[in-house]
């Protein structure tokens, strides 16, 4: 059996892989977070742009894909105090990323990019040719 209790005032938790007749152990977890990363999504003549907040992860973490017109971005964050100890307070939450977005057919979606620097993943989503606003000319005889 595998439990998890909650004690003390700062939410510590412990790990009880215990039986029911036996007393739980003060292992201490890590919480499992799962984080909606805040975006801006802006729009130019030719593209969406969406730039999102990730920060602790890396490049090499970051997954982005389209399916039915749904782009999902996931990021992976390592668990930088595994190897410091026992936590004994947390303020600061550690976990993974995750968004998606509808996108109608106004994206070209094999053209889609992205970049990742300090902390921020900025995905450019160029809009399809048919939706590119152009100027017509017109011509005098």
């Amino acid at each position: 059996m595998n439990n998890f209790t909650t004690t003390g005032t700062n939410n510590e938790m412990t790990c009880c892989n215990t039986t029911p007749k036996e007393s739980c152990g003060t292992e201490t977890v890590k919480r499992p977070q799962n984080y909606r990363a805040p975006v801006d999504v802006y729009e130019t003549e030719s593209a969406f742009c969406v730039i999102a907040d990730m920060p602790g992860t890396r490049s090499d973490n970051i997954a982005i894909s389209v399916e039915s017109n749904m782009l999902t971005i996931d990021a992976k964050v390592r668990d930088r105090y595994a190897a410091m100890g026992t936590l004994r307070h947390q303020e600061y939450g550690v976990g993974d990323y995750h968004r998606s977005f509808r996108i109608g057919d106004g994206v070209n979606a094999e053209a889609i990019t992205a970049t990742y620097s300090n902390g921020v993943l900025e995905v450019n989503l160029p809009k399809a040719e048919a939706v590119v606003p152009r100027k017509i000319d017109i011509r005098t005889h």
